[in-house]
């Protein structure tokens, strides 16, 4: 078995591995800066897709040969010769032999059932390929990654044909093996098992060689899987960013190595990267275009989020009664959320933090009423800290509105009509007494009354053009009214490199959108320098 190490490299397969996922699809500009990210954050691995196999990776294998990588080291991905072919004469192998990197990786069938049924050659023309594949490569000068497909399932069927596979390539220059739960169907238990079993092997085969894991998630269970392989002797573990990849995925980036480093003490990366771990996972899901997890362990939204009264008053006390890790730790905020489960002293510490003074014992009643009020009534304050802020001023009366409304309208446009627009609004409002009407259009409702109202408030406050609308969300409250129903509409903004949400209420879609959208200009007013208003 390899010996205890307080260091675990991180080999990162998202340009290979998560490329795979449905829905993802990265072009060679999304390659290249999901590249760099990886690089500057201090991954020891990041693997790219086959060489040569189609136009998109050729022009992205041209563009990262010349990348100045500072910590990471790239690595082509490919596989052992085919069935019936000469290694020289297989175009990939070929392929991984010509790039300028140092070290490559290819996989080999590690499973008799795969050999005998999906390749359909005997187990001993397996271990020669992979034999000759490897011998192949390391003559030309690389590094080996021999990542072990199917692995874990072959070492249950037959231990010995599978271990003859790792034997094969090491005795011919593996540097590296990567034993591969292809399938998803290991767990803690016998990923451990069967690691130091590879390990006792591996010590009198080759000493040097290093061992990884890069688990699957078809059972749930690749972070765990790789975590425990991680401290029972792995040298390397494979991850995905989000945990993308074939099926349900794989190793979790972000799951993974903050419990490595933060909980147990192994180094994976710089210690400035991993406490800023959670911004890197903002901008790389802004790279994949996709939304993350609010539930995300150590990054997500919630990860360090409090709502129950009795767990507040327990983490203003004593953080770690209810906290893992410390969030700063990882990038992480720690957030109280009012509700109507908060509790006198997660009022508190809410008012606390927004207004900066400490509530009398009657208004801090008053408050926390109100909030299991309007929650009652349908409101949600989780992901509207702007509209709670505005609320609990408005109560401790430290509220000065902004201008007075006067009226709006909006009318939908025909849909026979020439034009990109389908409603307009017109809005009517007052700022120290003077007041302005005006019109806008947008692609709806909510888009149009947004127009109309930012030209308005342009006029006596100009930050309100520094804000963009980001996301609107619509939940249709008490659904057995039918029509008559409630609306939730949330609606976030993003303005001054941070971003804020509001919320609005009512059996008016109009009217609750309004709600939301006078909330956050409000806000965003009293927090700007232009709060005095002004004339035209």
């Amino acid at each position: 078995m390899s010996p205890k190490i307080n260091r675990t490299l991180i080999y990162d397969t998202t340009l290979r591995e998560g490329s795979q996922s449905p829905g993802i699809s990265l072009s060679v500009s999304d390659k290249l800066r999901i590249a760099a990210e990886l690089d500057e954050a201090g991954v020891s691995f990041i693997e790219g897709g086959m060489p040569e196999t189609n136009p998109k990776e050729d022009e992205f294998y041209r563009k990262i040969a010349d990348y100045p990588f500072k910590n990471a080291e790239f690595v082509p991905f490919g596989a052992t010769a085919r069935a019936g072919i000469r290694v020289s004469d297989d175009p990939l192998l070929r392929a991984l032999a010509e790039t300028p990197f140092k070290t490559v990786c290819i996989y080999g069938k590690c499973d008799i059932f795969t050999v005998e049924n999906v390749l359909k050659i005997s187990p001993e023309e397996n271990i020669r390929i992979i034999s000759d594949s490897v011998d192949y490569l390391k003559k030309t000068g690389k590094n080996i990654i021999f990542d072990c497909e199917g692995l874990f399932k072959g070492w249950m069927r037959d231990r010995d044909f599978s271990l003859q596979c790792l034997l094969a390539a090491t005795r011919h220059g593996a540097d590296t093996i990567v034993l591969c739960d292809s399938s998803g169907i290991a767990d803690p238990v016998n990923t451990v098992e069967i690691l130091k079993e590879v390990s006792f092997f591996m010590k009198d085969a080759n000493p040097r060689v290093k061992i990884g894991v890069h688990m699957h998630n078809d059972c749930g269970m690749a972070d765990a899987n790789t975590v425990v392989a991680a401290l029972n002797g792995a040298d390397l573990v494979n991850t995905t960013l989000f945990g993308l990849g074939e099926r349900c995925g794989n190793a979790d980036f972000f799951t993974v190595v903050p419990n490595l480093q933060v909980r147990y003490g192994r180094q994976c990366l710089p210690e400035a990267s991993m406490r800023s771990i959670t911004g890197l996972s903002y901008r790389v899901s802004d790279i994949l275009n996709i939304k993350t997890r609010n539930n995300a362990p150590f990054v997500g939204r919630n990860a360090f989020a409090h709502k129950a009264g009795t767990h507040i008053n327990a983490v203003l006390k004593a953080p770690e009664s209810f906290e893992p890790v410390d969030p700063e730790s990882v990038g992480g905020e720690r957030r109280l959320i009012a509700s109507e489960i908060s509790g006198r002293s997660g009022i508190q510490d809410i008012v606390r933090r927004i207004c900066g003074v400490e509530l009398s014992t009657e208004l801090n009643q008053q408050v926390l009423s109100t909030l299991k009020q309007r929650e009652f009534e349908g409101y949600q304050y989780e992901s509207a800290a702007a509209s709670l802020e505005l609320l609990v001023r408005r109560l401790t009366g430290e509220y000065k509105p902004a201008f007075k409304l006067n009226s709006y309208k909006v009318i939908t446009l025909d849909e026979q009509a020439q034009s990109p627009y389908s409603a307009s609004a017109i809005v009517d409002l007052t700022v120290d007494g003077v007041s302005e009407i005006t019109a806008g259009n947008g692609i709806g409702p909510v888009d149009a009354l947004d127009c109309a109202f930012r030209r308005a408030m342009a006029h006596f406050y100009p930050s309100t053009l520094g804000i963009t609308l980001e996301d609107y969300k619509v939940r249709v409250i008490d659904s057995g009214e039918g029509t008559a129903s409630k609306v939730r509409v949330f609606i976030e903004f993003a303005g001054g490199g941070k971003r804020f949400g509001t919320v609005g209420l009512s059996g008016d879609i109009i009217q609750a959108s309004w709600a939301a959208l006078v909330d956050a200009y409000e806000y965003w007013i009293m927090k700007s320098s232009d709060r005095s208003g002004g004339t035209k």
